[in-house]
């Protein structure tokens, strides 16, 4: 009541604070929020200064005209106010004046309060704040802020920012709630009509502006932009010898260290030093990452000592230096500062120029806009400065480092987002946010992850429909708006600095056009951004800080601000007599910032207009000509070549009165002039593949087509291959005299490879613009592909699963699940990794469904059961290998060796033939004879043995013609038979059915188990494997049980000899045996890694072009 909300506004509030953990906080916030009058002594009473190693919870902050406000706006009216409070990451703001504020968006009028989340801004009339400013205002009254530079100017008047004093310098400039300034040495140039003599020191205001005389300026919000982004630079009090470090505010008091934001997690060092001695011990008291002190790793309540000048690296790209004989902690900072264009030029061949002598530099904290007629090179220009197309001629520098000599290095730091959706359709919105968070952030921890990501949505204004598929142009899920916001924030929680968008309001209405690019410069404040766009909207075209105009054949017709772009074609409209009548000046709407300098009678539309100013024949008719294409255009009375000499003319002339500020020059920032790309961690690996895996995963399980697929296509099949081929020549059917089940086995394999295939074959053309997206994130290759290959290997198996179950059902095939399922799946994985690396060659799904034939045709003809191998024209395929004319007719050709299908089929043949149950208890039973055998003559048998030689020799006749009446009750009879001849035990009176009619017990192990056809062709293969006359070379015939191969070389003590039955036989140490099962798992293995591997390496190819 005392607040003065309505009921279900305050508990509506309490639960809001209460959800972010700060319920504590509610009232008092509440309280404050609400009170629009502040007493006399409330605003002169002074805060209590709090004990060490306090944080007051609740900070506030007043901005006003006049004092007792915090912060004073010179520009403000009287009826402008705004009282801010901070709450660890909350930052709330009320209006508490009379006129009204807008904030986020939205018009906040008087009493009413509104959050601020990072990357918003806050309009008090004509002063902009935005998040940031607000958390430096915070820091700075809590005086844990330590922000100045030095402007200084060269002998040739260049001028330039050092963090040091030196003698070129000639202005101080600390900021801090005010901006006070300190000028060092006369210099030719005033503020606010006041000359700057040596010793001058003055209050600004962040729209006051440095006027040299030469009429060229610089605003001192800018300056405050730029000194953020270097670092802060503390100085160490004699009367103190210990203080506090951290990302955190709320962590600190008065006069303690806070670094510059953008570690993740929450940061906590102590820092002592003996001002005498001139050294200093850190201790980490809280850390989610190892801190090193010059090279040593530190975790939580680690120590190390410090001498004069050691570095301290925080994070990534981030670190203290200890400067303790100047009385000096440095904050040094790895940043993009500069973006050098230097004479680039790039040409795809000798007829297309696509860039032609670019040259133009853009500082931090610029929005870049550029533009040109379709075809100019705007999009090849991003590639260029993105590090994916290096250019024929000049340099792209960052930091004055050429990036394609740092390529490794600095790509990191840049962001390409490109004309096309790169975010998975498959997946929410809140997903695409939160992979890319974790692919470009692996460092963050999984809650800081979070609460970017979340902190993003809101900013993107897509919080709302955060659960919401993202779809694609035709699901229309989202809407075209809402798509480019997604596009544009999958790359804003990373260590980018630099942004380049391609065409990112491409299709987009005016309204919506606004909005992406009010999102665009909310996110990338403070970084260099450069967005291409074809003809931007007066409105939109305002919003830049500088323009890029590219003519035809990349050619640069203009750079400079918005204004003097416009400025710049009236003037050579009337300069180079262009007809006034050939345009109709339209009145361009008032800019989004007020404040910014415009000619509010021209727009870009003009600029074009004058640009291509038609050429026109004596009658005044516009002259026309051929382009490249072969259609009409109207023929240009200026060429390219034109404006880009008329437009270096110009600037030759303005470079004379150019005041360009240069980056810092000091010592302490050249130590780190090329960022570093983060050093990769297996954590950060793993934490890519996870979410890598996760992404491949959901994609595929929400794609209908795909569950489709797996859910119709394999039953379909599994019924339709199996109702066929239930054939048996017997009068009724059963599984011993099934005359399909050859054909069957193998046609399961077919279908396995196929599906495998099919899966597979557009996965990598899908993501290709995302793996474009990403190249420079620090993804592995080999991460993404077993991702995806694993996903994929799951949905196969699902494949296979169902096929099996509904055809062996049909087909009666019992006890042979497993076997069957691992050869089928092990052909389909084969089929995946063919299928990746098809769709990794190919650029359309039509060109890979037309490779699947070309892998499935010579497969199912060269695979052994369409056409047997002894009927096949053998002096066509064993070109490869010479052959001897006794060979075997049975022998595989070479050519069909590389045939994965050769290689499953042989295996399941076997599988079924040596592996059923009743083969299974007969090899058993043999192995015991055999076991008997190998005993010399002259040695006696144990009774333990004789009478185990006696219940296998009895049990032999049963091992076919075990009866039931149900199969189960013969597969019953088959187990216990075995396990009675494992422990001696063999009744033979409970296996002997002989007296019990046919027509009680209709079922057989022989009729349930052994496929007459299957077991046909092992027998024959190995009858002709085992044949005597050949027993010194046995022939290698398919579907034979073993492998025997001469090797070059001797193996001593061979243990993959043949066996040797008479005791005067030597073992041969040049000649191998395989079992063929173990044989054809380790083909198929083979199949699959050289597939993912010639994937990897044409994908590492691909990625690693430029």
């Amino acid at each position: 009541s005392r607040a003065g909300l309505p009921k279900e506004e305050l508990i509506t509030f309490y639960q809001f604070m209460t959800t972010l953990g700060v319920a504590s906080e509610a009232i008092n916030i509440v309280y404050q929020l609400n009170t629009s009058e502040w007493t006399e002594e409330e605003e002169e009473k002074e805060p209590e200064p709090l004990p060490l190693g306090t944080s007051q919870p609740l900070e506030t902050l007043i901005l006003g005209r006049r004092n007792p406000a915090d912060v004073v706006l010179n520009s403000l009216s009287p009826g402008l106010s705004v009282v801010a409070f901070r709450f660890q990451n909350l930052v709330l703001i009320k209006n508490i004046g009379t006129e009204t504020v807008i904030a986020r968006g939205r018009r906040v009028n008087e009493g009413e309060f509104c959050r601020i989340y990072e990357g918003q801004r806050l309009l008090l009339g004509t002063e902009v704040l935005d998040y940031q400013d607000l958390v430096f205002f915070f820091n700075a009254k809590k005086d844990v802020s330590a922000v100045q530079l030095f402007l200084a100017q060269d002998g040739n008047g260049s001028q330039f920012i050092e963090r040091v004093r030196s003698k070129q310098s000639y202005l101080e400039v600390r900021f801090g709630l005010d901006i006070e300034i300190s000028v060092l040495n006369d210099i030719d140039a005033q503020i606010e009509g006041k000359r700057l003599k040596k010793g001058v020191t003055m209050l600004v205001g962040s729209k006051e502006k440095l006027i040299f005389d030469d009429n060229t300026e610089i605003t001192f919000g800018d300056l405050r932009k730029r000194a953020r982004a270097l670092g802060g630079r503390f100085s160490l009090l004699a009367n103190r010898s210990e203080y506090l470090v951290s990302n955190n505010p709320n962590l600190l008091n008065q006069g303690d260290i806070l670094l510059t934001p953008g570690l993740s997690g929450d940061l906590l060092l102590r820092i002592r030093f003996d001002n005498e001695a001139k050294t200093g011990e850190m201790k980490v008291i809280t850390a989610d990452r190892a801190i090193h002190v010059e090279g040593v790793a530190l975790r939580s309540g680690g120590k190390a000592e410090l001498k004069d000048g050691d570095a301290i690296r925080v994070g990534e790209g981030q670190y203290l230096r200890c400067h303790f004989a100047e009385g000096i902690i440095e904050e040094e900072r790895n940043v993009i500062n500069t973006l050098k264009v230097r004479d680039v030029s790039h040409s795809f061949d000798r007829r297309t120029q696509a860039l032609d002598a670019i040259s133009f530099t853009v500082q931090r904290g610029e929005m870049v806009c550029v533009m040109g007629p379709s075809g100019c090179g705007k999009s090849t220009l991003l590639k260029a400065l993105g590090g994916q197309l290096k250019p024929s001629e000049g340099l792209v520098e960052l930091n004055n480092v050429d990036l394609y000599e740092e390529h490794e290095n600095l790509t990191s730091y840049i962001a390409l987002i490109p004309q096309e959706e790169t975010f998975d359709p498959l997946l929410s919105v809140e997903e695409n946010l939160d992979t890319a968070a974790a692919i470009r952030a692996p460092h963050f921890t999984s809650e800081e992850r979070r609460r970017r990501a979340d902190a993003k949505l809101v900013e993107l204004g897509l919080n709302e429909i955060r659960h919401r598929l993202a779809g694609d142009g035709n699901t229309k899920n989202l809407s075209g708006g809402q798509r480019r916001r997604l596009n544009a924030g999958m790359d804003m929680i990373g260590i980018a600095d630099v942004y380049l968008f391609d065409e990112p309001t491409s299709g987009l209405s005016s309204k919506d056009s606004e909005h992406v690019l009010e999102v665009i410069r909310g996110l990338t404040q403070n970084k260099i951004t450069l967005i291409s766009i074809h003809q931007p909207s007066s409105r939109l075209f305002h919003m830049f800080d500088k323009a890029i105009l590219l003519d035809n054949g990349g050619k640069l017709a203009f750079f400079g601000t918005p204004s003097q772009m416009l400025e710049y074609f009236a003037e050579a409209r009337d300069q180079e007599g262009v007809n006034r009548a050939a345009f109709s000046l339209e009145t361009s709407e008032l800019p989004l910032e007020i404040g910014r300098p415009v000619s509010h009678q021209l727009t870009p539309d003009f600029v074009f207009d004058v640009l291509e100013t038609p050429l026109h024949d004596l009658s005044g008719d516009v002259i026309y000509e051929q382009n490249e294409r072969g259609h009409l255009i109207p023929a240009r009375r200026f060429s390219p070549a034109f404006w880009a000499d008329r437009f270096q003319t110009y600037r030759l002339l303005q470079e004379v009165n150019l005041r360009e500020i240069e980056p810092d020059s000091s010592a302490t920032v050249q130590l780190q002039r090329t960022p570093q790309r983060p050093k990769r961690t297996f954590q950060d690996d793993w934490v890519r593949f996870v979410n890598q895996l996760k992404r491949a995963f959901w994609s595929k399980l929400r794609n209908r087509a795909n569950l489709a697929t797996t859910l119709l296509e394999a039953p379909a099949l599994a019924s339709l291959v199996a109702v066929v081929l239930r054939y048996s020549e017997e009068k009724s059917y059963d599984f011993a005299s099934a005359f399909h089940i050859p054909t069957y086995l193998f046609l399961s394999l077919v279908i396995a490879l196929f599906l495998g295939l099919t899966n597979s074959a557009e996965e990598i053309i899908r993501d290709r613009n995302m793996l474009e997206r990403e190249r420079h994130q620090g993804i592995r290759v080999s991460s993404y592909i077993i991702s995806k290959f694993l996903s994929l290997c799951f949905f196969s198996l699902i494949q296979c699963v169902i096929y099996l179950l509904i055809a062996d059902a049909i087909l009666e095939i019992r006890s042979m699940f497993f076997y069957n399922l691992f050869w089928m799946f092990g052909t389909s994985i084969v089929g995946v990794a063919a299928g990746l690396f098809i769709s990794s060659i190919v650029a359309s799904p039509k060109t890979a469904a037309n490779i699947i034939p070309l892998i499935m045709i010579p497969n199912i003809i060269l695979g052994g059961a369409l056409i047997k191998y002894d009927e096949m024209n053998r002096q066509a395929l064993d070109f490869l290998s010479a052959s001897a004319e006794d060979e075997s007719e049975l022998k595989v050709p070479a050519i069909c060796q590389l045939m994965p299908l050769r290689w499953s089929y042989e295996a399941m043949i076997i599988s079924h033939a040596e592996h059923n149950p009743v083969s299974a208890l007969d090899r058993y039973i043999e192995n015991e004879l055999e076991k008997v055998k190998r005993i010399p003559h002259t040695q006696k048998l144990t009774e333990e043995q004789a009478t185990r030689h006696r219940n296998a020799l009895t049990a032999k006749p049963f091992v076919t013609d075990l009866k039931g009446a149900t199969p189960g009750e013969v597969s019953d009879k088959v187990k216990e038979l075995r396990a009675d001849l494992e422990v001696g035990v063999f009744d033979y009176e409970k296996y002997d059915t002989s007296e019990t009619p046919d027509e009680k017990l209709p079922h057989t192990s022989e009729k349930l188990y052994l496929n007459q056809k299957v077991y046909d062709l092992f027998k024959m293969a190995e009858f002709e494997r085992t044949d005597h006359r050949k027993s010194e070379n046995p022939p290698n015939v398919f579907f034979g049980s073993k492998r025997q191969y001469r090797l070059p070389f001797e193996i001593p003590g061979n243990p993959f000899a043949p066996e040797i039955r008479d005791s005067e036989e030597k073992v041969q140490e040049d000649v191998v045996v395989v079992d063929t099962l173990k044989l054809n798992t380790i083909a198929i293995a083979v199949f699959v890694i050289v597939a993912l591997l010639c994937l990897h390496g044409n994908l590492t190819r691909q990625l690693k072009r430029v």
